[in-house]
């Protein structure tokens, strides 16, 4: 087992070169679309399943990664509190034109700790930097497989050791996982715009500064899968909707 991970670490360092990175589609300039944030308004709302919660097994980690523990770990695909839906990505799917938004440059932060991806779900605008940090002592690495950008694969060996990439085409979601230890997947939604939120616990979503129009407005769960709803907002406006959920 130890040369079968010898060689599998080595083949590791070979694919770190194959990570992506967004290339020339991020690097080209853009002309933000201008915003009047005098008239812009807010869309919040709640995500909700209705039923009990399907079940969920936890992680099946190997003895070194179950030690970084101190008891079960839940895989994160039903993270559900008095019915409010926790890890749901909620976005405007259409309605925003041919508007042209600044990329942002704080990156989106994806930690491994204790041979886990947090969080479980995260939101990254494209061309964004997302930065992938390894908290742990061994070997990760980060294969990301995206249809509609490059895919990326590269090893984090060192404790501490960060490394970033950038999704220039929007996808929701785009699947990351660990060849290392199968059991560690993460999912990263990439909207072409900031109106996007990932629920908490609460189930609670906000997006601020939205322009008046109408928009069809969507909420993707890893297990529940999509709801959508239409919602006319207008100048300084304030809607609060609903995304509701059955058990299976």
């Amino acid at each position: 087992m130890t040369r079968l991970h010898g060689w599998f670490a080595i083949l590791l360092v070979v694919l770190a070169g194959c990570g992506g990175g967004g290339g020339s589609e991020c690097d080209a300039p853009r002309t933000p679309t201008p915003l009047d944030r005098a008239s812009t308004g807010t869309i919040t709302g709640t995500v909700t399943l209705g039923g009990a919660p399907p079940p969920t097994a936890p992680l099946r980690m190997t003895a070194e990664c179950a030690a970084q523990h101190q008891g079960p770990v839940p895989a994160g695909d039903v993270l559900v509190h008095d019915g409010r839906v926790e890890n749901a990505y909620v976005y405007i799917k259409d309605g925003l034109g041919e508007r042209i938004f600044a990329v942002p440059a704080e990156p989106v932060v994806i930690d491994q700790v204790g041979c886990v991806y947090r969080p479980h779900v995260a939101a990254a605008q494209a061309c964004q930097p997302i930065t992938f940090k390894n908290s742990d002592s061994f070997l990760h690495n980060v294969h990301g497989t995206p249809t509609v950008s490059s895919q990326w694969n590269f090893s984090m060996g060192v404790q501490g050791s960060t490394r970033s990439v950038r999704i220039p085409k929007p996808e929701i979601p785009v699947e990351v996982r660990c060849d290392v230890h199968p059991w560690m997947r993460a999912y990263v939604a990439v909207s072409a715009h900031p109106y996007f939120a990932v629920t908490g616990a609460d189930g609670r979503f906000v997006l601020r500064d939205v322009p008046p129009g109408d928009y069809l407005v969507a909420s993707w769960h890893e297990r529940f899968g999509t709801r959508e709803t239409r919602v006319t907002l207008a100048a300084h406006d304030t809607k609060d909707l609903a995304f509701a959920y059955a058990a299976p």
